[in-house]
């Protein structure tokens, strides 16, 4: 006997769940998740936080959004700045910055009125 009312009410409950499970296939798409920020949003974000826009970067003390902020510098040059910098204790001149790989005079010569030591 109860088993009997168990199964009916287990059958009403998957009958309601199914009718439930259309309604929602009907409706549009409405996702409520979060999704992962694109890197380009980071990046961009990272930016925007740091104020950067015309500033003088200093490339002794510049992090890696500020770097990537120069023209032609992205995430490998900005990361290959910071190494060339940690390595040899600093930059001396901002001319020393085509000693880093993959840059080099024209590079130089765009962001050098943005950079300092």
């Amino acid at each position: 006997m109860y088993a009997q009312q168990f199964d009916q009410s287990y059958e009403k409950w998957k009958a309601q769940q199914q009718a439930r499970d259309q309604q929602l296939a009907k409706q549009p798409n409405n996702n409520y998740y979060l999704s992962r920020p694109s890197q380009q949003q980071t990046n961009k974000q990272l930016s925007s936080s740091v104020n950067i826009s015309g500033d003088k970067i200093s490339l002794n003390q510049a992090n890696l959004a500020q770097l990537q902020s120069l023209s032609g510098v992205g995430a490998k040059k900005a990361q290959a700045i910071m190494e060339y910098r940690q390595k040899n204790g600093g930059f001396k001149t901002i001319d020393e910055l085509v000693n880093v790989k993959g840059i080099g005079p024209k590079l130089l010569e765009k962001n050098k009125a943005r950079l300092i030591l």
